[in-house]
Parts: C-alpha cells; structure tokens; sequence
C-alpha cells in the first residue's frame, strides 16, 4: 500500500500568505467600492456633470447715456470675445503657442491671465476682445485643436460722438488684479468690464446691470451639443444727463485748439449744461482694453489729455479771486460804498513795490470801480488791512480746499494758504507781502476751476450753492422713471444782502464799462469778472466767470484757459458766445 503524498510546509507557509494577501486585496477593492460609490459618489457624479457641462456668463448690456434731450451719446455694440475655460485645458502652454498664434498676441500673455485670474476650473477666463472675424473663421476651423477655447458674444461700450465729454462720460475697461481684490469675487471675475473714469464709473452699479449665463452640454472636443439651462441678464438702468449735447458740442470747438474748461450751470437747479474740458480723447480707445501704442501716446502727451481739468486741475484764480476779497473786507467793515482808495500804479509795502496792471494807474476807485476796473491798488489795500485769517475765512466759506461734491470721482481739493499752512509746508513764517499776493488771487492759492464756479454760484444767488450734478434722471430698463434727481442746497454762505448787492453791481459794470466789456451781450444783463494769473511755468492763464438772469434762476459761466493770456482777451469772448449759443442770440 502506497504512503500518501504530503505537502511540504514550506510550500503550506507560502500558500497561507497568498491567501490572506487575496483577502486584503478583496477587502480594499469592497471597502474602495463602498467608499466611492456611498460616500464620494455624490461628489464624483457631480464632477463627472461638469466635465461635460459647461458653465457660461452672459454679461449685462450697461445702460444708455443720454443728453438732457433724449438723444443718445453712449450705446452698446455686440463684441465676440476669445475665452479659455482653464478645467478643460489639457496642455496649456501648448494651447497658449496656437492661440496666441492665431490672435497674435504673446502666448506667455495667456497663461498669465488663467494663471492670474484662475477662480474655478470651469469658469471662463477672457483672452482677446472683440476679436475680428477673420480670427474668429480661424478658431472655429482649428477647434479639434483648442479645447478649452470658446468664444462669446458679449456686448462693448460704443461712443457715439468719441472725444465728445468724454472727461465726463468717462471710460469703461477691463477689470485689473486690485480691483478684483477690493470688490466682491462672487459678482466678478477676470476680464469683466468696469466703469474707470467719469460717470461709467460713478454710476457702474447702476450702469452694469445684472449678469445672466447659461448651461450647455458639450461633446469630447467641446462643442457644445445642447443648452440645458438659461438666465437671461437684467440690462442695466439708462440714465439722462443734464448735458444739452448742442451746447457742449458748440464749447469744444470754441477750446478746439486750446487747452482749458468751460462750465455751464443752472444756479436754480445745480444742472450742469455743459461740462468742456480740453484737450480730450475717444473713450472707444479704452473699449475692453486699450493698445499699448495708444496708451503710451495718451499718458506722455504733455497736454495731458485724460486730465479732466474742471475738477482736478490746480490753478491760481488771478483777478477772479478779488470777488472773495471784496466780500471779505464789505463783511469785515474793512470797506464800504463810500470809501475811495487812490491807484497811483504803485503800491509800497516796506521795501517792496506792488504794480497795478495798468502802470499809469487808476485814480480814485470807490468799491465798484476796483471791481470792474480790476485794480490791483485797490485789493493790495484792502488786503493788507484784512490780513490772512480773515482771508482764509472766507476762503472756506466759499469752499476752496474742499470738493464740490459733483458726481464724478477723483476732485482734487486744492490749496488754501494760511500761517499755519506756510509753517507747515516751508518752515516759514507769513509776510504781508503774502497777503498782498493773496488779495488778487496769486502766491500759494490753488484751487480748481469748479471751486472758483462756486463763487459766482454763490453771488448769482445771494448765498445758495445747490449740489452740481450731471445726472437729471435714471431710467429702469423697462423704460420707467425709476429717479428723478432732485435740487438739493450744497453751501449755504453766510454774507448780508447789501454786500452780495454791491458785489453784483460792480460785476454789472465789469460787463459794461469795465474789463469784461468784450462778454457784453445787449440783449442780456450779463455780470461778471475776469482774471489774468501768473504762471511761473509759461504764459498766463485766462479767466472769465459771470452769470445772467434767468426767470427764477440764473446760468452761470466759468471759462478757464490754460497760457491763454489776458483773461479779457481770451477768455471772456468764449464766454459770450456761449452765452449767445444758450440764449439762441444769432449774429
């Protein structure tokens, strides 16, 4: 009988090993399985959803822009767009090497912007704007080749009538890094479009509107196959300026080959008829993103053309500023109607000899005379008696230093010299002679050409200064009334009546017998002051500022012009032809 066959333990320890090896081995495939379907598969079935449906922001047209007269200024125009959507991307840097070929743009430049404004890996990150339709035949034919890349129809900003206000319309771009960071991230993303400057950006929210966005479901390559789900976007709210487009057309080509401001305003309602600022530029440059060729040409223009002078140009005021002195020394008890103050040419402070403009001098000058012959004798005298708190007293009172609160953004405030202020600054203490600077508008005084607006505001009404304002209404998108922008008192100044009383009849013979006579209008009671300042950078500035009576209310007038000279020379004719423009005066 044959012994039976025994395994050898070796081979009994080997197999033992094996099988709990195949246990653990079923063990972790059902406890994978058990994970990934229970507790992961929620999650996994969601990202299965996205990487086959694809997620697009429709953005909202902005609102219209319009004149005071219904006609339109800023519309929207439909721009195609290149976009990547970064969770579809399979090599990027050999995606950025034929897209940046085909739009002709650095292919480091596209993996910069997914790099840089990468939020979500299906959220579309914007390449090139308002791409052309001979790169958009491209894209579409090369599309087996550029997954990831899709192309939208979104709307972009179109100026009808280019440089015209465009200081106050402002620009629209792209949204930067910084910007990104200080709004909210869940309303924007890279490559939105913003308001920058001007109204675009003081009013955006109510321009930008609502976004919308829709679900497509796309193949392997990215075509998308259907659309599963879409929002439309809410338009953004219209708005209607103060602005008669007539008029501003008509102050551009009076400053057309000058470098300056012009400011039209309602006294009564604080309407803003017409806001100049030269030179300007075409806001359409800025549409999606401007060219680095243009942007160069802009910025180191020495004309400074993005400059919106009215608000943020820094000047000294020259002779206009002797309406403020006057003020200041009627309140002050300094002068009256009675007191004569004799311009022989020359004024002599210690050893210092203060000219008048006119060398022969003036002779004898009641408070009217030294207004409307703008004598520098006469305000050197009041002036010095004055002194420069009182001064700078009523320098706030009229606002200087401070901003006018109209709806545009970045005023400058300007400078407003007292003692303290000269300490400060130089180390230095006040000298009379300051003052006597000051009393004519010159030496440390800056102010911007809204701020000098005030004080002719103020005179036009005896004391009330309403709230500039370029907007008169907003409009929903479904064409209602959804506000009305109502007066509203900015600055009360607190002088008597005589005294507004005697300063408007010294500017009413300004007008008449006096520098301003070239603003002279027969049909109009125009009253008014001009200004000639020093400039220690070149020519003189030219200034004008007047008003005329109208019904209840009264239209106001500032004109500035940058090294335009003689203020009565340059400055007050531009004036009276807008004035004549307004009033429909023909000649």
């Amino acid at each position: 009988m044959r012994e039976s066959s025994s395994v050898p333990e070796e081979v009994k320890f080997r197999l033992n090993y094996l099988w709990i090896f195949v246990i653990i081995c079923f063990s972790i495939l059902i406890i994978s399985l058990w994970y990934f379907q229970l507790i992961k598969g929620e999650e996994l079935a969601q990202k299965a959803v996205e990487n086959c449906i694809r997620s697009l922001v429709e953005n909202a047209p902005r609102g219209r822009i319009y004149d005071r007269n219904k006609e339109l200024l800023v519309t929207n125009r439909p721009a195609v767009i290149v976009s990547v959507i970064p969770g579809e991307i399979e090599d990027l840097e050999r995606l950025s090497n034929k897209l940046g070929g085909i739009l002709e743009i650095d292919p480091e430049q596209i993996q910069k912007k997914v790099k840089e404004y990468y939020l979500n890996p299906f959220k579309t990150v914007k390449i090139f704007d308002d791409c052309r339709i001979n790169k958009i035949i491209e894209i579409e034919e090369r599309q087996d080749e550029l997954k990831g890349v899709v192309l939208e129809i979104q709307p972009r900003r179109k100026y009808l009538y280019h440089d015209l206000a465009a200081h106050s319309l402002g620009y629209v771009g792209e949204i930067n890094k910084e910007e990104l960071k200080e709004m909210n991230a869940q309303d924007f993303q890279g490559g939105d479009i913003i308001g920058k400057t001007g109204l675009e950006k003081y009013y955006d929210q109510i321009l930008r509107g609502e976004k919308g966005g829709k679900e497509v479901e796309v193949d392997a390559l990215g075509r998308e196959i259907t659309t599963l789900l879409h929002r439309k976007s809410i338009p953004g709210k219209d708005i209607i300026l103060t602005i008669d487009k007539d008029l501003q057309q008509f102050g551009e080509n009076l400053l057309n080959d000058k470098k300056g401001t012009i400011i039209v305003s309602n006294s009564h309602t604080g309407e803003i008829l017409a806001l100049v600022n030269k030179p300007s530029f075409d806001p359409n440059l800025f549409v999606g993103s401007i060219s680095p060729e243009d942007w160069e040409r802009l910025s180191t223009d020495s004309n400074y053309p993005l400059s919106n002078r009215s608000i943020q140009g820094l000047y000294s005021p020259g002779s206009t500023f002797k309406v403020v002195t006057a003020i200041a020394a009627l309140e002050e008890g300094i002068t009256d109607e009675k007191r004569k103050i004799y311009c022989s040419g020359k004024f002599k402070l210690a050893d210092q000899v203060f000219k008048c403009w006119k060398e022969s001098g003036h002779g004898s000058l009641d408070i009217y005379g030294g207004i409307s012959h703008s004598c520098n004798i006469y305000f050197y005298t009041v002036g010095k008696d004055l002194g420069i708190e009182r001064l700078n007293k009523y320098m706030q009172k009229f606002g200087f230093g401070e901003k006018v609160g109209i709806d545009l953004p970045t005023e400058a405030l300007g400078t407003i010299p007292s003692a303290g202020w000269k300490q400060r600054e130089f180390h230095e203490i006040w000298y009379p002679g300051d003052t006597i600077n000051l009393s004519i508008g010159q030496g440390y005084l800056l102010i911007t050409p809204f701020q000098l607006h005030n004080v002719i505001s103020a005179v036009a009404t005896e004391g009330i200064i309403n709230k500039y304002h370029l907007v008169k209404e907003i409009i929903s998108p479904d064409g209602k009334l959804d506000k009305e922008i109502k007066t509203e008192i900015y600055r009360k100044i607190d002088v008597s009546p005589n005294t507004f009383k005697i300063v408007k009849e010294g500017l009413r013979e300004t007008i008449l017998k006096g520098t301003g006579w070239k603003a002279n209008i027969k049909e109009l009671e125009v009253s008014g002051k001009t200004g000639t300042a020093q400039n220690p950078q070149g020519e003189t500035h030219a200034w004008f500022m007047g008003y005329v009576p109208l019904g209840e209310s009264q239209i106001c007038i500032t004109v500035f012009v940058e090294n335009g000279g003689d203020g009565s020379e340059a400055a007050a004719p531009i004036a009276k032809a807008m004035l004549e423009k307004f009033f429909n005066i023909q000649r």
